[in-house]
């Protein structure tokens, strides 16, 4: 193949696996009267956090560069995650940034039994409300029949489609950190 060839098959490549998309946050509630409720979570035990740490939206970081998401990643307990495309009716799977699971790397590609979240303790969540990912934030605790429940306002499919437009990015990231083990810095 020559040069030529070789640039049109980069660009056909790129439109196919990195579509230019302009981000578009979704409409989200962070009313902490309805979406904190200590009490029914403290019942509760964090059966949510047990089993996956909670999802980032974009809009949680400041910057969204390979260096700003670099350094957040370094700090040990976000993960690059892979959602397949069937999870969230897709033909294609995406990447996602969420809060680690114990015992998993900084990209898990989720082929390995879901374990509980790394920053999960005997009291509840190492960060505060304030420093949560939007998976976190608007996961609302609830009964229903007296079963504890929680539902979420922000679905994993909304994440996926709020990262979406980052795709190369995540992909880079993912790349540079296969073969990193980082230990959690909180």
């Amino acid at each position: 193949m020559n040069n030529l060839d070789m640039a049109k098959f980069h660009k056909l490549y790129e439109e196919m696996f990195f579509p230019k998309l302009e981000y578009r946050s979704i409409i989200k509630d962070y009313d902490i009267s309805k979406n904190v409720n200590t009490s029914l979570c403290a019942k509760c035990g964090g059966t949510c956090c047990k089993n996956c740490g909670c999802h980032f939206s974009p809009d949680d970081f400041e910057s969204i560069s390979f260096e700003s998401l670099k350094k957040e990643l370094e700090k040990g307990f976000i993960s690059i995650d892979y959602v397949d495309g069937e999870i969230i009716y897709q033909n294609i799977g995406l990447y996602i940034l969420r809060i680690r699971n114990k015992e998993s790397p900084i990209v898990d590609t989720g082929l390995r039994p879901k374990t509980p979240c790394i920053l999960l303790t005997e009291k509840g969540c190492k960060l505060n409300y304030e420093q949560r990912p939007t998976g976190g934030k608007l996961l609302i605790p609830h009964t229903i029949s007296k079963q504890l429940v929680c539902s979420s306002e922000y679905s994993i499919e909304d994440c996926c489609y709020e990262w979406k437009p980052h795709q190369r990015l995540l992909y880079q990231l993912t790349e540079y950190f296969k073969d990193k083990h980082i230990p959690c810095s909180l």
